[in-house]
């Protein structure tokens, strides 16, 4: 008996990546240097890894990086290498970070339709019965019964029959599902290949022993959107856990790691607690921070495309085990360099708040979480300018007309055709350029969007594109209470075009009053 660990790197990250000179290597490269070569018991540990996708050159930069092409290879030479390396009574320890650890959740489900034993196989014809697995055993697992083999020759070994293979450990950071072309890519969405990756499950087989997934809270790039698995619940040993930062802030691959040892340290402790060895005096080499850097992850090419807030629990007492203690501490300590870190109020009955809600700001946080089963109603007061439109919260469709109103006209005609390229693309978060975010809500209007990923479940599309979440109009809900179905943070925004915020001044004071 032996343990056999996989580790798969993020997108665009190598073990030997460095920042100005100073190496800034994920928490899977660390990870993989801190395994020991046996454990305690003498069992042996042989490691794997591979870098992430997109670390090729400049063409694989954009179609691994961008687009997550290389991912299905990745996944079968993974699963060669177990395949050659396997006994029965071996553990299988799986770890990813971003697009790796969709590599690491997809060998998973993989394995849970068998594993070949290629031990005394020809390399060339194991290859080949590796791509005959993925492609027919495992890409068309959903019109298969589990235990179907009649895709694999009659000679073909598998090492568990008919059986899953079992794997003792999954343990992935931030998980991003970017396997296709995301949805906010818009025009090239056309031409995504679903049948390249809807197969990808995002549930946990009974197969796999314990399952770990540290998550991003403050990850706001769209297109990495977290993938949750759908079933954490009802598995017997499985945890997501909120952890303060961005993508990489958990993952690693920053030169400072105040925030991802953290996320590391959880890690090692929760695989050591099942068996992994880890080399000597490697916990003493974490200097985790929960009040340090975090970084800014929302820039540069970025920042060209569309922003979205992560769906999060309430960052309240009766929620912490949702978070790890170092977001708590965040919160509670919130350190000077920031803003308040993650404020949040829940209004009882009869309560009311006021915000500011500002006209140049695409996201304005409230900081106010909204539960299920509560009633709010809506007032506000001020003008704001729609570049130099002055209106209310109920937008600049008035009995003023304007130059701006022209202007507003045109692009409305061109939004209507949203609707129709939406069932075209099969895209619901298509906005156009140069049309409203929400394009049936007046210009202008005050939007809230409650970051609920419209309660259609915490797990995303395998392509990386986001839920939308549930858009309001405030001023629709001044007498009429909005009734809360799907909890989640509260943030607010006039509805406008998404690259002309920067042309709007001004802000309007929201009061929102819990009525029951």
């Amino acid at each position: 008996m032996k343990k056999l660990i996989i580790c798969n790197d993020g997108t665009w990250n190598t073990a030997d990546q460095e920042e100005n000179g100073i190496p800034t290597p994920t928490n899977v490269v660390k990870l993989y240097h801190s395994l020991a070569e046996k454990d305690e018991k003498g069992l042996e540990q042989l490691k794997y890894y591979h870098p992430g996708v997109g670390t090729n050159g400049l063409l694989d930069s954009i179609t691994g990086g961008a687009l997550g092409a290389g991912v299905s290879k990745q996944i079968q030479s993974a699963y060669h290498w177990l395949a050659t390396h396997y006994e029965r009574g071996d553990q299988i320890f799986i770890y990813g970070f971003s697009r790796g650890a969709f590599i690491a959740r997809s060998l998973a489900g993989f394995l849970g339709r068998g594993l070949l034993d290629l031990r005394n196989v020809a390399p060339a014809e194991a290859w080949s019965r590796v791509k005959t697995a993925y492609d027919q055993g495992y890409r068309k697992h959903a019109t298969r019964a589990e235990d179907d083999r009649t895709w694999a020759e009659p000679v073909w070994v598998f090492f568990h029959g008919a059986g899953p293979t079992p794997v003792h450990f999954v343990g992935v950071w931030d998980t991003v599902g970017a396997l296709g072309i995301p949805d906010d890519m818009e025009v090239l969405n056309l031409f995504d290949d679903s049948d390249a990756w809807k197969f990808h499950d995002t549930a946990l087989g009974s197969h796999i022993h314990t399952a770990r997934h540290a998550m991003a809270m403050d990850e706001v790039r769209a297109s990495f959107t977290v993938t949750r698995w759908s079933n954490t619940d009802q598995h017997l040993d499985a945890k997501e856990v909120w952890f303060p930062g961005v993508h990489s802030d958990v993952g690693g691959g920053y030169a400072n790691t105040d925030l991802s040892d953290g996320a590391l340290q959880w890690m090692l402790e929760e695989s050591v607690a099942v068996g992994l060895a880890l080399r000597p005096g490697i916990p003493d080499m974490l200097k985790p921070n929960p009040l340090g850097v975090l970084h800014n992850s929302y820039k540069g090419v970025f920042a060209k495309f569309r922003s979205r807030p992560r769906s999060v629990e309430a960052l309240i007492p009766g929620q912490h085990d949702k978070f790890h203690p170092s977001a708590i501490e965040r919160h509670e300590k919130s350190p000077i360099a920031y803003s308040a870190y993650r404020p949040t109020r829940i209004l009882n009955v009869g309560e009311s708040c006021t915000v500011d809600v500002f006209a140049d700001t695409h996201w304005n946080d409230t900081g106010l979480y909204l539960e299920a089963g509560h009633s709010y109603t809506f007032s506000a007061t001020g003008e704001w300018l729609d570049s130099k439109d002055a209106c209310d919260w109920k937008g600049t469709e008035n009995d003023e007309f304007t130059a701006g109103d022209l202007i507003r006209s045109a692009s409305s005609l061109f939004g209507k055709t949203e609707a129709l390229w939406k069932k075209i693309a099969h895209n619901s978060s298509t906005d156009f350029i140069g049309t409203k975010r929400v394009e049936h809500f007046r210009w202008f209007t005050l939007v809230g969007a409650i970051a609920n990923d419209c309660g259609v479940g915490a797990t995303m599309p395998n392509d990386g594109s986001p839920t939308p979440h549930q858009y309001v109009n405030l001023p629709d809900h001044v007498s009429t209470p909005l009734i809360i179905t799907s909890p989640g943070y509260l943030f607010c925004f006039p509805n406008d075009v998404w690259s002309l915020y920067g042309n709007n001044h001004g802000s309007v004071s929201l009061t929102i009053t819990r009525v029951a």
